[in-house]
Formats: C-alpha cells, sequence, structure tokens
C-alpha cells in the first residue's frame, strides 16, 4: 500500500504543478476575443474582454496579427486544460480513500512470465502499463495514469517455449471472455488482460495452441516489436516493453484514430512524455529516425498530423513538440 500511497501523493503533486504552470502562463496571454466591426465597408478588428462590470473594445486595428491570433487560441487551450487539471485535484481529494492494489495480481504474472522465458520469446507488455514502467524505472517524466488495462504483444508467428498462459490466469483468479471478433480476454483482480498480435494479412484472430490464447490482431502494433528492451523490474522478475521510440512513433500513429477526445489526449500526452526522455537519450534518438524513416508516406503524415494536433491538446509541451517536430518533420 506504500506504494500506492506515493502513487497518489505524486499525481497530487503533478496537478498541483500543472495548475501553477498554466495560471502563470495564463497571467501572459492577452484575455478576451477578435471582434470585427465594418463601416463604410471597410473592416476594424477589436480585442473584446471583460474589465470588472465593463466590456472594453481595445482597437487592433484593420488586419489582426498572427501572433495575436496564435496567443488568444493559446489562452483558450490552457483555460480547458486548467479546468480538467482542477478537476483532477477535485477527484483525487474525494478519492484518496477509495484507491485499491492492483499490482499484487501483475506481478504474480509478470513472475511467472520471467520464470518460463516468455519474455525471450518476444512477448511485451505494451500500452498504459508499458508508459507506467517507463516512468518507473527509466524515469520519464511522470504523467498520473491508472488504468485496469494489461496488454500483452505476442509476435507472430510465436517461436518460444510452450506455455499454458489460459491455465496460470484462471489459476489466478481470472475468468475468460470473448471478444465480439472471436479473441479472448480475462478478467479478475481488478484487472483486464488482453493479448495483442499484429494483423499482418490475417482476417481473423489466430489460436496459438502453444501458449493457449487467442490473441485480437491490431493494425501498427508490429513497430512495437523493433528494438524492444528487458526491463528488471526486482530480482527474480523482469518485464519486455517496446523501446521508447517505437512507443512514441506507435503513440502518434493511432491517436488521430480515436473519436473520443480523451483517449487521443491520452495517447498524445504518452507520445509526447516518452519523446522528452528519447530526445535526451542518442541510442533511442538514432533508434526513432531510424523507424521513421522506414514508414510509408501515408504512416510520416499521420505522425505530422497527430504533432499539429498536439499543439492544441498538450499547450504547456510547446517545447517539447517543436523539438520532436524538428527532428522528424
Amino acid at each position: 500500500m506504500k506504494d500506492l500511497e506515493n502513487t497518489f501523493k505524486e499525481s497530487v503533486e503533478f496537478y498541483k504543478e500543472q495548475e501553477r504552470r498554466i495560471v502563470a502562463r495564463l497571467a501572459l496571454l492577452p484575455k478576451g476575443r477578435i471582434r470585427k466591426k465594418t463601416v463604410n465597408r471597410e473592416n476594424y478588428y477589436y480585442l473584446q474582454y471583460r474589465k470588472g462590470r465593463k466590456i472594453v473594445d481595445e482597437y487592433i486595428g484593420k488586419n489582426v496579427p498572427e501572433e495575436l491570433i496564435k496567443k488568444i487560441e493559446e489562452r483558450r487551450n490552457l483555460e480547458i486544460e486548467l479546468k480538467k487539471t482542477r478537476k483532477a485535484l477535485s477527484f483525487l481529494s474525494h478519492r484518496a480513500e477509495s484507491v485499491s492494489d492492483l499490482t499484487e495480481p501483475l506481478k504474480k504474472i509478470l513472475a511467472q512470465f520471467s520464470k518460463e522465458g516468455l519474455w525471450d520469446a518476444g512477448i511485451e507488455i505494451i500500452g498504459s502499463w508499458c508508459f507506467i514502467l517507463y516512468q518507473k524505472y527509466l524515469f520519464v517524466e511522470k504523467y498520473p495514469i491508472r488504468t485496469r488495462d494489461v496488454d500483452f504483444l505476442v509476435p507472430l508467428p510465436y517461436k518460444g517455449k510452450p506455455y499454458d498462459i489460459f491455465n496460470l490466469l484462471k489459476s489466478l483468479g481470472f475468468e475468460e471472455f470473448f471478444n465480439p471478433d472471436g479473441s479472448i480476454h480475462f478478467s479478475g483482480s481488478g484487472l483486464k488482460i488482453e493479448f495483442i498480435a499484429p494483423k499482418g494479412s490475417r482476417d481473423k484472430p489466430p489460436y496459438i495452441k502453444e501458449l493457449s490464447i487467442t490473441p485480437q490482431i491490431l493494425n501498427f502494433v508490429e513497430i512495437l516489436l523493433d528494438e524492444s528492451i528487458i526491463i528488471n523490474i526486482t530480482k527474480g522478475i523482469k518485464a519486455r516493453v517496446p523501446s521508447p521510440a517505437s512507443f512514441l512513433l506507435h503513440k502518434l500513429l493511432i491517436a488521430p484514430r480515436w473519436i473520443r477526445r480523451e483517449k487521443r489526449e491520452k495517447d498524445l500526452k504518452q507520445a509526447i512524455y516518452v519523446s522528452k526522455f528519447v530526445l535526451t537519450q542518442s541510442r533511442e534518438r538514432k533508434k526513432l529516425l531510424k523507424i521513421f524513416k522506414g514508414f510509408s508516406k501515408s504512416w510520416k503524415a499521420k505522425i505530422k498530423k497527430s504533432l499539429k494536433l498536439s499543439y492544441d491538446y498538450l499547450p504547456l509541451e510547446k517545447p517539447a513538440i517543436q523539438a520532436l517536430e524538428k527532428l522528424l518533420v
């Protein structure tokens, strides 16, 4: 439970610091909105804002400076971010006592995978739990995230040692459930365990008899298998995860595909936070450029689109986004 208490404190500290940074930046940005008035077919522009009880129209000119437009847009995005930050702080203050420890069953799974050599066969932890491991063991900048979904990526064809994952999870109290596509996931102990495999030319999820599982097949995950790394968690427990360079490119690829804003924002945040680590590590920078150069034109276009979206979703991370954009674009 001590780890959970520390995680909670880190989350509160993160959002308080986030609030401080946003408020400080807002103090430097112009308030209000741009209004146009037409007199004798001539357009005149004003910055309209409230001052006390009065509405002030401050004359700008016949043209609106591009820099002013950018600053007003930045203020709008920061005000949205400030509302979300304060909402998160309010939520954390009311939920401090309701946090339960979800790490113990996962530790047992990782320990068994380590014992059976499944990491050596190329199986990886991907998704949000991968990001959590980055924060804890690679010292990626903190961004509080809680998720019950644990995703394992399985390379195909699977060439590792046979091991009955199905019975392992059953013995730990997990129940099997079928997804609409015929793949399976497991639920129990507050966690949802899913297995993912690269789609390739497959139309249906394949049954992997060596592991007794049927993974879900997804696009883009194949890049996560490129130059993966091993993280030593504790004695007897380790985990294979994608290289941070692969992880951030994958997040940038899939972020625009989400319809829900919060899903898109979550992926963009993880990508940009990991990019700060990648850009300071020469080895990871080289991996990043190598992988990116091997992408098709359409994939590169998706990356560029995500970077542009990031300015709106993450206004405080502008320097990191610009550095990543400069390197790739």
